[in-house]
């Protein structure tokens, strides 16, 4: 004897499709038009406020404060290492970086690996870097 197998309804089928293969529901749609207002509603307010504080000369208050919080930029790995290379005419090797900016040393190796391959740095001698 076979057993004898549920039957599935028709929506219970078309629920299966459309979760299957991605297919937006109205529910889902809906829900898209709702944040799709409340993203609206945030630029107007957003753009009145830019209006009102442009009238009122406030927005170059703010930039000057933004730089002044700012200050100046941090130098990065590669500069510092660069800086190194530049003070020394003959070149230098991986203790003297390491010495001298504090990394460790597989930093200075891919820092030295990545300006050797843009043509910023050469070997000058066996474990040598020198500028360019």
């Amino acid at each position: 004897m076979r057993k004898r197998r549920k039957s599935y309804s028709v929506d219970a089928v078309i629920r299966f499709f459309l979760q299957y293969y991605n297919i937006p529901t109205k529910q889902d749609i809906e829900k898209l038009g709702k944040r799709m207002e409340r993203l609206e509603e945030a630029l107007k307010a957003n753009m009145a406020a830019a209006r009102r504080a442009k009238r009122t000369g406030a927005v170059k208050g703010v930039a000057k404060k933004k730089q002044a919080q700012r200050g100046r930029a941090k130098m990065t790995a590669t500069e510092k290492v660069l800086s190194v290379m530049k003070r020394s005419s003959k070149g230098v090797d991986i203790a003297g970086l390491k010495a001298k900016t504090g990394f460790e040393d597989k930093k200075i190796r891919n820092i030295v690996f990545r300006l050797t391959k843009q043509g910023v740095v050469k070997r000058a001698g066996r474990g040598i870097y020198a500028l360019r």
